[in-house]
């Protein structure tokens, strides 16, 4: 796989084929995403040249003829062709929520209470050790209107408009645009862990693994009903192996504070351990069949003072009788950090919640045109850590390249180089370690304005 490969083309290649029942309104799209693909932390005034195309860009945005979904679309078939080449791909499923100042029409409520709108997301990856992100095969954007009331579980088993009903949505989605064409392994964490969702992969034979979020009711060999926790408390280890683990700091949010408490950066000894167990539906209806799952447990027996235990419980579609096959397993759930990363493209390295516009639908338009330009910042960094050595025009262009060489009286010779010259545009400190979205961002937009102003100069000879 040659992911550079994918870095050369412009963005505008992601939304060719956008059916908007007029071609001019497809032009139109190839320009805009161009446009910000070239300077994505840009705003909007300053993408457009002249009074004439910034009205021209919103009256794009504001057009009721024209459906995000379908400016997405073009998208979402490229991310699908490149998992196509691979046969098989990871798809992260993942929800977050945007949140914006001031009044906007349509907008809800958000965890925060601020006004905003909520994403979700499912975003191919490739199953190689960098898991090089593929492209957004699939988005759905909707508000709350009201906070989340608590309902029994019958109700929400009955619901088919449920909010939790997204995680399936999501995955049929992504499933119908593949096809047979090759195989996805979907990936949730927590919040996934929903009897719908489990089941209805399991209905259309799809693939999953799924971080457990509740301690359910299981059958034991006797078809007793058991507590979930109790039968994998009683497993023993299979095997014990080391993993690295990243720094967490501390999380303002209550409730993420206790499930993702802050940690630093070690090596953990972990045991690892599954098993099969069946599951009966939630709730009073015992006509209808129970599921069988498998279970992987990886657990930290001996954590240093101080800091919190590893644990992860993982439900899987996934053969899981070898030890290797049960780190497959933990490997495909440990893959969720790349779309959180991506979340963090879209709202730092694109500065998405800073635009200034003035109601839900044309943020939702918005979004996706975002959704590519964003997925190609972190291919473009994906592409810098795992091939540091490749060619710096896999990331940028040959004449951003030759500004940065200008610009630093250097000579940049790899990706890498290139990565870090761009980010020191933004103002990364090469001590202060890697650099984040936001002096990515910065610089990247410094770059595009660079390379403008020494195309201008290349053309008049100057």
């Amino acid at each position: 796989m040659d992911a550079a490969e994918w870095l050369s083309g412009d963005v505008a290649d992601e939304f060719c084929g956008a059916e908007l029942g007029d071609p001019r309104r497809s032009r139109r799209l190839c320009d805009i995403g161009s446009r910000l693909g070239d300077e994505p932390a840009a705003s909007f005034p300053d993408l457009f040249s002249s009074s004439a195309e910034l009205e021209g860009f919103y009256r794009f945005l504001r057009n009721d003829a024209i459906e995000w979904g379908e400016v997405l679309a073009p998208h979402a078939q490229a991310s699908c062709k490149r998992a196509e080449r691979l046969g098989e791909c990871l798809v992260l499923h993942d929800t977050t929520e945007f949140t914006f100042k001031g009044e906007r029409q349509g907008l809800g409520r958000t965890s925060s209470k601020a006004q905003g709108f909520m994403a979700h997301v499912s975003l191919m990856v490739a199953t190689d050790q960098a898991r090089t992100p593929l492209g957004v095969a699939d988005l759905q954007q909707y508000t709350r209107q009201t906070r989340k009331g608590r309902r029994s579980i019958r109700e929400r088993l009955d619901d088919e408009s449920s909010e939790g009903r997204r995680w399936l949505r999501g995955a049929r989605a992504v499933e119908a645009r593949c096809g047979e064409r090759f195989e996805c392994i979907h990936v949730a964490d927590r919040e996934g862990d929903s009897f719908p969702f489990l089941a209805g992969i399991l209905e259309f034979g799809g693939r999953f693994v799924v971080r457990v979020g509740h301690d359910r009711r299981v059958l034991d060999g006797d078809d007793e009903l058991a507590r979930l926790h109790e039968v994998l408390f009683d497993l023993k280890p299979s095997a014990a192996y080391e993993i690295q683990l990243s720094p967490r700091g501390k999380r303002l949010n209550p409730t993420m504070a206790r499930t993702h408490p802050s940690r630093r950066a070690r090596t953990a000894n972990v045991a690892i351990a599954a098993t099969k167990v069946t599951v009966p539906v939630p709730g009073s209806r015992r006509a209808a069949p129970p599921i069988e799952i498998n279970l992987v447990r990886v657990w930290e027996q001996a954590p240093p003072e101080g800091e919190p235990p590893v644990q992860w419980i993982l439900w899987t579609t996934e053969a899981v009788d070898t030890v290797a096959q049960m780190r497959r397993v933990v490997d495909f759930y440990r893959s969720r950090w790349v779309i959180e990363e991506y979340f963090k493209a879209i709202k730092t390295g694109c500065q998405f919640e800073r635009r200034q516009l003035e109601s839900f639908d044309t943020l939702s338009t918005a979004l996706a045109l975002f959704a590519p330009v964003a997925w190609k910042l972190l291919l473009a960094r994906s592409v810098a850590h795992s091939s540091p050595n490749c060619e710096p025009t896999a990331i940028l262009s040959p004449l951003q390249v030759k500004y940065l060489e200008k610009r630093y009286k250097k000579r940049i010779q790899t990706a890498r180089d290139a990565l870090l010259a761009m980010a020191r545009l933004g103002g990364h400190l090469s001590q202060n370690g890697e650099p984040g979205w936001q002096t990515l961002g910065r610089g990247y937009e410094k770059l595009a304005t660079g390379e403008a102003f020494y195309r201008v100069l290349k053309e008049q000879d100057l």
